[in-house]
């Protein structure tokens, strides 16, 4: 278990370190928006308006979009709530590595089915 969740932290901070992780609200709704973003990280802490807000937004333009504890400290911007991954191939290892992850919650959203809110 603690290796999996290593491997998890250690692909979102290599894909940080390549500079292809953008972190924060403004600059994720802005990957969003422009179509660059191919995954979307939220902490598992955030407010529910948060999670509400990034789950429409990527729903509504097929993000997939992973839910990380700690996920601030992955980047390692701890107080960072949410970050977007920029690049196809990091976002297909942090995918495969938070599904393997029983700390990281992951809901595609093009699976999503709930309607609350």
């Amino acid at each position: 278990m603690t290796t999996t969740n290593a491997k998890l932290n250690n692909s979102i901070g290599l894909a940080m370190k390549a500079g292809k992780i953008a972190s924060g609200d403004f600059s994720v709704e802005k990957a969003v928006r422009s179509g660059t973003a191919k995954l979307v990280m939220l902490d598992e802490s955030a407010s529910e308006n948060t999670k509400k807000q990034w789950r429409d937004a990527c729903s509504f333009r097929n993000i997939p979009l992973i839910r990380i504890r700690a996920m601030g400290s992955a980047i390692g911007k701890p107080a960072r709530m949410v970050a977007a991954v920029t690049d196809e191939g990091f976002s297909a290892m942090i995918i495969k590595n938070s599904n393997k992850n029983n700390e990281a919650m992951t809901e595609l959203t093009e699976a999503m089915t709930d309607d609350k809110g």
